[in-house]
């Protein structure tokens, strides 16, 4: 078990999936690496989590062209919040692409099936 760690606390991560299981599976393996977690249904849910604090380090969001709204969230979380850091899971590129996120220093887009490695990378820098 490694430690994700900010300073000397550990780092938290905000998982967004509307999948339950996918979400369980994806929260067991982070807390098992040492990240605080917390689970958000949907953005709309995750957007209310972020507002009412305290703020978490990464926000990982699954992100799908079949969910409307979803992308207008995003951009609010991210315009309210810019040093949040975002990772956007995707099976559907083009839909973190119309984000114009991907240009933001904090934001990174994963695409499915998930390198757990590489997003544990994704996680640790800047932690």
């Amino acid at each position: 078990m490694q430690t994700a760690a900010v300073g000397e606390r550990p780092v938290s991560v905000l998982v967004v999936d509307g999948e339950p299981k996918t979400a369980t599976v994806l929260v067991k393996l982070l807390r098992v690496d040492g990240f605080v977690v917390e689970v958000a249904a949907d953005a709309a849910a995750a957007e209310a989590r972020v507002e009412r604090g305290p703020r978490p380090d990464v926000l990982v969001m699954d992100v799908s062209p079949a969910r409307a709204g979803e992308v207008e969230t995003l951009r609010r979380i991210h315009a309210r919040h810019p040093t949040l850091r975002l990772v956007l899971v995707t099976a559907h590129p083009q839909v973190a692409e119309r984000l114009a996120l991907g240009a933001a220093p904090a934001c990174r887009i994963v695409t499915k099936p998930i390198d757990y490695t590489g997003l544990l990378r994704l996680l640790e820098v800047g932690a």
